[in-house]
């Protein structure tokens, strides 16, 4: 028994860091645009769309960690050209309809290109490491320590270069970056595309340790919304630590009760951490 705790906690630390890069994207976009984007779940499923494409055609997995936020990096890009930016400034239930219209047309369209038919991804790493007395697949190791390190990069990027400057401004002081001469279209347009990224890189890690659908997205948006609710909007080292702790909570308590009961508790916890701090564990008092 203590064996499987062990496995379901460290399975709960991998998705952890999986969960915390998608929720990422989330809360920049709501932290510096507003925009409350229930579409986030669909651009993690075109990623993992992506990693299967790049798979079947190019012959290799590892092509879509590049392709797929690139990708969908220009989606976002069309999207926030076309619907995103004339929602800033409306009242959050607004941006809420815009972005579930958005969902809906993108899943629609994911469905009708790639069917409803799940598919998989061998793993692209087939080895084990020895864990207590069993191996452990090297992947998922994998994908924690990418995800981590594309977390790592995105920090340094906000702290040490001059956009990264103009995006953390930008969000403290509207009004004096607006007057400094920031070109807040511009960072408003570069911080939505890398939330959309960022949800494309969590879909193609996510893609070979679970089947590849059309509307896969579904429970990771509720998953994220959780996650960010729980840290405090906006704030990226809260929404590490809450990912973590949601998804471990989540492992643990599916050795003793079924899936769906597990994710209950996973949302016990949040509700526990706001009664304590209503503003997020990470939020501002």
């Amino acid at each position: 028994m203590i064996e499987l705790l062990i496995s379901q906690a460290v399975n709960g630390f991998v998705w952890g860091w999986i969960l915390a890069l998608i929720s990422i994207g989330l809360t920049l976009i709501y932290g510096q645009l507003g925009i409350i984007n229930v579409a986030h779940g669909v651009l993690y499923t075109l990623g993992a769309v992506g990693a299967y494409y790049s798979f079947a055609w190019l012959g290799g997995w590892g092509w879509s960690l590049l392709l797929s936020p690139i990708f969908l990096a220009f989606v976002g890009f069309i999207l926030y050209q076309t619907t995103i930016r004339f929602a800033l400034g409306r009242d959050p239930i607004v941006t809420v309809i815009i972005t579930y219209g958005i969902l809906f047309i993108l899943e629609q369209m994911t469905f009708l290109f790639y069917g409803g038919i799940p598919r998989t991804i061998p793993n692209p790493i087939d080895y084990g490491i020895p864990f207590m007395g069993s191996t452990y697949p090297l992947y998922r190791v994998f994908c924690a320590g990418f995800s981590f390190l594309a977390i790592a990069g995105l920090m340094i990027f906000l702290k040490k270069t001059r956009f990264g400057l103009w995006i953390r401004a930008t969000k403290q002081d509207y009004e004096t970056a607006l007057n400094m001469g920031i070109p807040i279209r511009r960072v408003y347009l570069s911080t939505f595309c890398l939330g959309a990224a960022m949800a494309a890189l969590g879909g193609v890690l996510a893609a070979p340790i679970s089947s590849v659908n059309f509307n896969m997205g579904n429970n990771i948006i509720i998953d994220a919304f959780i996650v960010v609710i729980m840290a405090g909007f906006g704030s990226i080292p809260g929404t590490i630590v809450a990912a973590l702790i949601i998804e471990i909570v989540i492992g643990v308590s599916a050795s003793f009760f079924n899936p769906v009961l597990a994710k209950v508790i996973g949302l016990g916890v949040m509700l526990v951490a706001l009664f304590f701090r209503p503003e997020g564990i990470f939020g501002e008092d």
